[in-house]
């Protein structure tokens, strides 16, 4: 009978073959924890949750190791070819910066891995001041 050891120490654990879905909830968590708005929290986990589907839709593990550059890539392309709003993909990445920096912070990766991923473009909206509003009227 094989036994498993209980209190694993942090340098012992394989940081790699971490399930995803389970560092998210650490990280909603983590984002209660610092007393962010509930709406906050679960923005955050519903964006890092689509993720986590979009992994296991390409048939890709939900491990750490998965969660780089190039599969965010991906990630962002398909949604964009969903045509889901230029603002909704440019959150869904926010969000996973978030989720990088948090990763780094806690130590389960020995640096931010998406440091360099860039925000999606968004059109730009020029708003027109209320006073000129009020003067065409």
């Amino acid at each position: 009978m094989e036994t498993r050891r209980l209190n694993l120490r942090w340098a012992d654990i394989n940081m790699a073959e971490l399930d995803l879905t389970k560092l998210i909830l650490h990280f909603s968590q983590s984002n209660k924890a610092e007393g962010k708005s509930p709406k906050t929290v679960a923005w955050y986990t519903d964006m890092l949750l689509g993720f986590a589907k979009f992994l296991k839709s390409m048939e890709i593990s939900g491990i750490l190791a998965e969660f780089k550059a190039t599969t965010i890539r991906e990630f962002v392309i398909r949604e964009q070819k969903r045509a889901l709003s230029p603002y909704t993909v440019q959150g869904k990445v926010r969000a996973l910066k978030a989720f990088s920096s948090w990763l780094f912070a806690e130590g389960y990766t020995s640096n931010n891995l998406l440091v360099n991923i860039k925000q999606p473009k968004v059109p730009v909206k020029i708003m027109e001041p209320l006073w000129a509003c009020q003067q065409q009227a």
